[in-house]
């Protein structure tokens, strides 16, 4: 009995080893996948997932996506700004040099629904430090990251060893993910409704929502303008009505006043609203048609009066909103 027992367990100890000797495929890939970052190369899971890559560059990790349920797992505490938006889905991947597994990037594929919408999270992100690139219609390069838009979809590349070699792969993956979602002909009209007379390039946005800290202002155009040693931003959004443009005016001045802005007197020149002093810079706010518009963070009255007067004279009067 004694024999049987043992050769019972030298049967299971047996199995054990060939168990661990044919390790699981999938628990393989899990720890390839976890290894990345210290150059451990891991193939794509799908051709068609991954983005066409440049010579230069291979997967380091197998691409990864997210809907609106998830996408806070990846991006958490930016997740907001995204969903605000109309976010769509999220899909991500590591890459690396082929010469160097330890210089790696991560790219990030932002569908958001519509132009306007990718147009927004790009605005709101952009980086103080950009420098425009010819790849798209919106495009830019920081030291170590590139991020464009084209069509529906906002593209992020992000590097922390900026290199030569990789901030070239980077460009390369760009242009050939451009390549491939190419803009098409749609525009942002609205972009265009701004005066071009000292308008900073480069400098528009679209804030989807809470606008300036408001949380009535959705859909906020704006552009900047340097003044002096600051800048101004000239605004507007577009509403259904002109009722309801009148009563969102309305609004933010009571705003305004309700968290210690005041009035600033005024010699009657400025036909578009009494200016307001709110935290020690200037604000012009009006409704023209279906449009509220206005001047916000201006450095002096002055300089808020003449952006507000040119931004009222070329805006069309009711657009569609």
């Amino acid at each position: 009995m004694g024999y049987v027992i043992l050769l019972c367990l030298a049967g299971v100890a047996a199995g054990v080893w060939l168990k661990q000797a044919s390790f699981n495929p999938a628990v393989l890939v899990a720890t390839t996948a976890t290894q990345s970052p210290a150059g451990t190369l891991a193939p794509a899971a799908s051709a068609e997932a991954s983005p066409v890559l440049p010579p230069e560059l291979t997967a380091l990790s197998a691409p990864e996506t997210f809907g609106p349920d998830d996408v806070y797992k990846k991006i958490d505490g930016k997740a907001d700004l995204y969903l605000t938006a109309g976010f769509v889905s999220l899909r991500c991947q590591r890459l690396a040099l082929k010469t160097n597994a330890d210089q790696w990037l991560e790219y990030f594929e932002y569908d958001m629904g519509k132009l306007p919408q990718a147009f927004a999270v790009y605005s709101v992100q952009r980086r103080p430090e950009a420098q425009p690139l010819d790849l798209a219609p919106f495009a830019y390069q920081t030291p170590n990251a590139l991020y464009l838009v084209s069509g529906r979809c906002y593209l992020e590349i992000v590097t922390a060893m900026p290199v030569p070699p990789m901030m070239s792969a980077m460009q390369s993956l760009a242009r050939q993910w451009v390549a491939r979602h190419p803009p098409g002909a749609e525009r942002i009209p609205e972009l265009d409704w701004f005066p071009p007379e000292d308008q900073a390039a480069g400098r528009q946005s679209l804030e989807a929502a809470d606008a300036f800290g408001f949380d009535q202002f959705t859909n906020v155009f704006t552009a900047a303008y340097p003044a002096g040693k600051g800048e101004a931003l000239a605004f507007f959004t577009v509403l259904k009505t002109p009722a309801a443009a009148t009563a969102l005016r309305d609004a933010y001045r009571a705003f305004l006043l309700a968290n210690d802005g005041k009035e600033m007197p005024t010699d009657g020149t400025n036909v578009l609203g009494r200016p307001i002093n709110f935290m020690d810079t200037v604000e012009v706010v009006f409704a023209k048609g279906n449009l509220v518009a206005g001047v916000h963070a201006a450095p002096d009255a002055a300089t808020a009066a003449k952006i507000a007067q040119r931004l009222a004279d070329r805006l069309p009067k009711e657009p569609h909103e």
